[in-house]
């Protein structure tokens, strides 16, 4: 059995991404096992997957700083003899990880992230799609020698416990028999991807006007959690889901929606990747860079067309700050446009 060993230490949404891609990689190298370097609080993405190993460093005490980092590489000699070394993060501490591998004589291979092309298309403002995220892990693996084909949608899976108690929520809610259930995460990890409380308001509003919807709010963070909270109290049709559940319940609920409506996030990513129709708002950034969700169709990305608004897109990651005195590419996007864009693409539909 051939053993390499992957980096991908995060962001959310970027780990997930790698799972059709591990998956892929397994299905089509049978005599091949995998050890992923990670975060343990992303282990429920790797669900299921055989010949997976997850490895979970303590980059908080023993392999905290540069001393640790190579305390992690002597840990990892101590898993076995890998073959190859695959970084699919390609940061300092991979990349010093990675270096000592290469010095005691492993092959090592990492991510190209399409840096000058991103900028280049930033500068120009062309819009031409980039290669995606999954698409240049594979890259890698391909560099490295392998056949790799990236695992259909849905490639995250639930625990069957985690299912199970899921099934259980839904039947006690008792909602009347044909409510679309609609997950929504309406927050982001920058500014200028959020396109606000008032407008996830109005458009929740402007749906149950017409149609009979369950909102179920997804989150993280204390303070996005009671903001979600101010939104859904008093509102029977609206339920809070951000801290309420632990991750491998939130990917169980959101592959129950009958579609996920989210912004450029993490959980566009999940969303996508438990096969569950994603419909996606954008700001600052675009699906070009290679971000959009994957398997979904291009219609599904809503945004300010970048022809009607000079400076966008303006970030590749949505950490600029916007010229306006508002985030005007979302201020163009009103709730009216979403919500006609959504009856146009046929997704008030029972799943």
């Amino acid at each position: 059995m051939q053993r390499i060993l992957v980096f991908r230490l995060s962001a959310m949404g970027d780990v997930a991404l790698t799972v059709p891609v591990i998956r892929g990689m397994l299905e089509e190298n049978p005599n091949l096992s995998i050890t992923f370097v990670t975060r343990p609080f992303f282990a429920p993405f790797f669900e299921g997957i055989p010949r997976l190993q997850l490895y979970f460093p303590d980059l908080k005490g023993r392999h905290k700083g540069f001393g640790g980092l190579f305390r992690l590489f002597l840990d990892l000699r101590k898993e076995g003899r890998f073959e190859t070394v695959i970084d699919l993060h390609n940061v300092l501490r991979t990349k010093l990880v990675r270096s000592y591998f290469r010095a005691a004589g492993t092959s090592v291979f990492h991510i190209d992230k399409g840096r000058e092309e991103k900028k280049e298309l930033l500068k120009t403002k062309e819009i031409k799609q980039l290669k995606h995220s999954s698409e240049r892990y594979c890259d890698v693996f391909r560099k490295a020698g392998f056949n790799v084909q990236m695992s259909p949608v849905p490639a995250i899976a639930s625990s069957a416990k985690a299912s199970e108690k899921i099934q259980e929520y839904l039947e006690s809610q008792k909602l009347p028999e044909q409510t679309l259930k609609i997950g929504f995460a309406p927050f982001a990890t920058h500014a200028t991807k959020i396109w606000g409380l008032e407008n996830a308001r109005q458009l929740m509003q402007l749906i149950n006007e017409k149609y009979q919807a369950q909102f179920y709010l997804f989150g993280g963070g204390q303070e996005e959690i009671e903001k979600l909270q101010a939104l859904s109290t008093d509102n029977d049709h609206i339920t809070l889901v951000a801290g309420q559940m632990n991750l491998s319940e939130e990917i169980a609920l959101i592959a129950r929606m009958d579609f996920m409506l989210s912004m450029d996030s993490s959980n566009m990513h999940i969303a996508a990747l438990t096969g569950t129709k994603t419909i996606s708002i954008w700001g600052a950034t675009h699906p070009a860079f290679g971000f959009y969700a994957l398997g979904q169709p291009e219609e599904y990305s809503l945004q300010t067309p970048a022809d009607e608004l000079a400076c966008r897109p303006c970030s590749v990651f949505g950490n600029k700050p916007c010229i306006h005195e508002t985030i005007k590419c979302m201020e163009m996007l009103t709730p009216n446009i979403v919500f006609r864009k959504m009856e146009q693409l046929n997704l008030f539909q029972i799943r």
